[in-house]
């Protein structure tokens, strides 16, 4: 019988210049609450807003669950080299009989226009469209979201439409802009 171990997959971490994407951990709970409670992080997220700790941990333990599941594999993003956690990154929804997945990430406003974001993307679409055998990325956008509709179209997304009424979210009916990134498209020399 095989042990645990080669049972399971070892989780791929990636470092970059700045960064380190690793593992979700409930020690990174105060950090990731902050991100998720944050006024201009949440302000076009469909979530309602976390109003505890014990929710963010929860949400931590559903994104971990992901990459044991097989469904996606989300990481924590930290700075290096103290290990301060910033945010998150990551693929879900994952259809490997078609190849694609949907991408989300949300960062500490404080470290807004930095490129960071776009240097954790980076690794991330390496990994989707290497590891994952990804042909296709979405990314979904509530209308209205500018700087994210900008940063996806400054990675080489290409806007594909509005999704009018797509997601119910804070009471009421919200249209999403459909972002998609090809394997073909993708040029990893994109700003880091």
């Amino acid at each position: 019988m095989a042990s645990k171990e080669t049972k399971e997959r070892p989780f791929p971490e990636r470092t970059t210049a700045r960064l380190r994407l690793g593992p979700l951990d409930l020690a990174q709970t105060e950090g990731l609450h902050r991100v998720w409670t944050d006024p201009r992080v949440v302000e076009y997220l469909v979530a309602e807003p976390f109003d505890e700790p014990a929710r963010s941990a929860e949400m931590i333990e559903i994104l971990r669950g992901l990459f044991a599941k097989g469904e996606g594999i989300r990481w924590a993003v930290s700075l290096l080299p103290d290990g301060d956690v910033i945010g998150t990154c990551g693929f879900h929804k994952w259809a490997r009989e078609h190849r694609r997945a949907e991408i989300g990430y949300e960062l500490d406003s404080r470290h807004w226009r930095q490129g960071f974001m776009g240097e954790a993307l980076t690794a991330a679409l390496e990994y989707g469209f290497h590891e994952m055998d990804l042909n296709r990325v979405e990314a979904f956008v509530t209308v209205g979201n500018r700087l994210s509709r900008g940063f996806l179209a400054k990675m080489g997304f290409t806007l594909e439409g509005t999704l009018r009424h797509y997601e119910w979210a804070r009471g009421r009916f919200q249209d999403q802009w459909l972002f998609s990134l090809l394997r073909e498209e993708w040029r990893p020399s994109l700003p880091a």
